[in-house]
Formats: structure tokens, sequence, C-alpha cells
């Protein structure tokens, strides 16, 4: 069995609540929410760009809940993920509560887990059907480098 890296969350304004933040460290205890990075209020005016530079600099796995950052109509934010080689997980549906989404992130975690060793830029979905890697098509061909 290879080595892997240990699992590093960064979990965007999407999942920045009290009740998934404290769910997700008690899985993963090296996660940082965007909240404690910069302070709640101000982590609204931090831009993507600078979030995504350097929780890729990390080494820390991005979890959001909205999958619009990574939709066409997102360039700058896609721009981001691929400048930086970010890593990115993302709920397939914005609208779960805090307890479904705990529950598919705790049932996906060895799957995670298995990310840690795998460089960016890429972006995964999850679902309560597992992880499904987003394509370059459902990311305006952006979301993967050309391989």
């Amino acid at each position: 069995m290879r080595g892997l890296p240990p699992l590093r969350l960064f979990l965007d304004r999407s999942t920045n609540g009290d009740d998934f933040v404290k769910g997700v460290k008690r899985l993963c205890p090296d996660t940082v929410s965007i909240g404690e990075r910069y302070g709640v209020r101000a982590a609204e005016n931090v831009g993507d760009e600078t979030w995504l530079a350097e929780t890729a600099a990390e080494g820390r796995i991005c979890v959001g809940a909205d999958k619009k950052i990574l939709s066409s109509s997102r360039p700058t934010e896609i721009a981001a993920v691929l400048k930086h080689r970010a890593r990115y997980l993302v709920y397939a549906n914005n609208n779960l509560r805090t307890v479904d989404q705990l529950r598919i992130f705790n049932g996906l975690l060895p799957d995670i887990c298995e990310l840690t060793g795998t460089p960016g830029p890429w972006a995964y979905t999850m679902s309560q059907h597992g992880l499904i890697l987003t394509t370059r098509e459902e990311t305006g061909a952006a979301a993967h480098p050309s391989r």
C-alpha cells in the first residue's frame, strides 16, 4: 500500500456553516474554513482567486456546495482553479441539509482520502452515489488540463 499525504481540507463560503465545519473537523481535524481563515464577515469579500491560490499552495482540497463555481458562467473561478492547480470537491446538490452533507461526506471519506495523492487541477462532484469526476465539457472545457 502506498503512503498517501494527509487529508487537508478547506471549506469555502458555501460550506462555512458552523454545524458543517464542526462535523467535517470531527472527520478530518486538519480542516480550515474560509470564515476561520479570513473572519466570517471579511470572507464574503475575499476573491476566489485569493483563497484558491492559498489553499492550493497549502496542499488542501477545497470543499464546496455550490457547483456554479465550476460552471462556464464563472470563468474567473475556473481560471483560478486551473492556474493554481486546485483540487475541488463539490456537492451535486447545494440544497442538502447539513446532516445529509455530512452523511455523504462521511460515506465518501475513504475515496476522498485516496485523492490526496492526486495532483490538481481536478474537481469531483460528491453525491450519495459516489465521487464523479467533473468533465471538461461540464466546466466549459476548463476544469482539467489537457492530457
